[in-house]
């Protein structure tokens, strides 16, 4: 059974469920583009937030000599996805190579389609 977060006072993220369920949202905020000033921004910057707390705090990353390349690599490996499936984020399959292979750094828009989509905060794809 899915949870549904239903959250009308603001709270951190208590469950693997509650996560979860903030995931789904988010992902659903990002399909719509919604734009600032909107009730839709604000909880999708609050959602992100709670996230991003709730992974510190149940999935703390020890970055120390991580590459932007080993942290999409972790990302993918956790949720089951391949190098593939980032060729729509990074602009084709020669932009994913060119990046794994370093030969190419990230663009700002590739940063930015990743952490939405893949959540990885873009300290880390720097």
């Amino acid at each position: 059974m899915k949870t549904v977060l239903d959250c009308p006072t603001p709270h951190v993220l208590r469950s693997r469920d509650e996560y979860d369920a903030a995931v789904a949202e988010i992902d659903r905020l990002v399909d719509i583009h919604p734009q600032p000033p909107s009730p839709g921004y604000d909880r999708l910057e609050l959602l992100s937030l709670l996230v991003e707390d709730y992974e510190a705090r149940h999935h703390p990353i020890d970055d120390s000599g991580l590459t932007p390349q080993d942290m999409v690599d972790f990302v993918l490996e956790q949720r089951g996805m391949t190098r593939a499936e980032l060729a729509p984020l990074m602009g084709g399959r020669s932009r994913v190579s060119d990046f794994f292979n370093g030969r190419r750094a990230l663009s700002r828009g590739q940063i930015e389609a990743l952490r939405s989509h893949l959540h990885i905060p873009a300290d880390f794809l720097f």
